[in-house]
């Protein structure tokens, strides 16, 4: 496994959370992934993009990759019982990922962008939450 960024520490160890506490939980996580992205030079132009298809968590212009649009999806877990946060960005979900991505494009005029699809996985373990980014998944 890659090292992990520390992005934060939290007074009690994350337990799974119940399901009316996963929004917060992926709301938190959304939260520090675009704390990250910023301290990365990634301007966010949207977040939690919806559409009929589905949604993007968030969306930035990248200062590194010129002339790149980056769509993110974040992913936010407390264990890894069913493994990894990126494990759940399944082929089905990046099928519906690019439909959204491209309504997006047209709504903003960005077709003639490199579209590019990236993962933030946060982890919470041990009272840390760590981040990874997972560049160009596609």
């Amino acid at each position: 496994m890659e090292k992990l960024d520390e992005v934060s520490k939290t007074k009690n160890p994350a337990k799974e959370p119940s399901p009316e506490n996963t929004k917060t939980l992926g709301q938190l996580g959304e939260e520090k992934a675009a704390k990250y992205l910023r301290s990365k030079g990634y301007d966010i132009l949207c977040r939690n993009f919806r559409c009929k298809l589905g949604e993007i968590d968030i969306v930035a212009r990248s200062k590194v990759r010129k002339n790149a649009i980056v769509f993110f999806e974040v992913k936010t877990r407390t264990n890894c019982e069913y493994g990894l946060p990126c494990e759940s960005v399944t082929p089905a979900k990046i099928k519906k990922l690019k439909s959204v991505i491209k309504t997006f494009a047209a709504y903003y005029n960005y077709l003639d962008k490199d579209l590019c699809i990236d993962i933030i996985e946060i982890l919470v373990l041990d009272g840390r939450a760590y981040i990874r980014h997972l560049e160009n998944v596609i």
